[in-house]
């Protein structure tokens, strides 16, 4: 008896077809709004808008050219300008060949530091894996600088990591009391704390948020200017003393007193201000 292989045949026919790559033609490519500056490791600085074709380079676009980049040849993406501080070039890792999860850095304008991969760049944002896997997502007007290699990083600004010891922003004093410095966004205590566990603080000093002649706080904050949406603390005063385990959310803290920590991890203080390049003056801080 003869057998019919014809279903079996159309069977097999109608299978799908196995996924194939998708061409380098085929990936989405970003125009970002953001003009920025790349920082090479051999020195050099390259302006332009950003555009980003999801493959190994980032690319500028000025004068109606655009010109790639190698990533692996880029140390920092400047998004905000200006020279980063010691505090903040402290935050990179040490080591020459850091984890996955700390392989890049992105510092936002107010201070903030978040360790991670990244993992892509949009039109308005970039997406970003930080240290505890989490992908979030950031708005690149609201961003600084893009670390893309700390070691290339430490090398460009070596001048400024070499001053990470003495008493600026985040170092001890003689005294034990700890500077943060107002334009120089959060402040490392060297301290890593419990959850739930009290400490007693005791700020002096005063800073300036602004040039005008009202714009000027203690630790305390600034009287009449609590519960402001756009603030690090909202319910807290413009320019009181607050906060951060880790890359947390920001906690109030003011002049004096005890507070409980909200949560386990390394200890930072700063100002409660949303735009640090206008401040000046210094908090001295002890903590019991």
């Amino acid at each position: 008896m003869r057998r019919l292989i014809l279903p079996a045949l159309l069977l097999t026919l109608s299978l799908p077809a196995a996924p194939t790559a998708v061409r380098a033609e085929q990936r989405p490519t970003f125009v970002t709004n953001q003009n920025v500056t790349f920082l090479m490791k051999n020195g050099e600085r390259h302006s332009g808008t950003l555009v980003y074709h999801n493959d190994a380079n980032f690319n500028l676009s000025a004068n109606g050219q655009e010109k790639a980049y190698p990533v692996n040849d880029i140390a920092v993406v400047e998004f905000g300008g200006g020279q980063p501080s010691a505090q903040e070039l402290s935050q990179l890792p040490t080591s020459n060949d850091p984890p996955e999860l700390q392989r890049h850095m992105v510092v936002l304008k107010d201070g903030t530091t978040v360790r991670g991969k990244l993992y892509t760049i949009k039109q308005n944002s970039l997406s970003f894996d930080n240290e505890q896997r989490q992908r979030r997502d950031f708005e690149l007007s609201n961003i600084s600088r893009l670390y893309v290699s700390a070691p290339g990083a430490r090398q460009l600004f070596a001048s400024q990591v070499s001053q990470g010891s003495s008493p600026v922003a985040g170092t001890a004093g003689t005294s034990g009391a700890i500077v943060v410095n107002a334009a120089q966004g959060w402040a490392d205590t060297g301290r890593t704390v419990r959850r739930n566990q009290r400490l007693t603080f005791d700020a002096t000093g005063e800073i300036k948020f602004g040039s005008g002649a009202e714009q000027g706080a203690t630790a305390a904050g600034k009287g009449g200017d609590a519960s402001q949406p756009t603030l690090p603390v909202p319910q807290s005063g413009v320019g009181a003393l607050i906060g951060r385990i880790g890359n947390g959310k920001p906690f109030a803290i003011g002049a004096n007193g005890t507070v409980s920590m909200p949560a386990a991890g390394r200890l930072f203080l700063g100002v409660n201000d949303n735009e640090l390049s206008d401040n000046s003056g210094t908090y001295t801080v002890t903590i019991r």
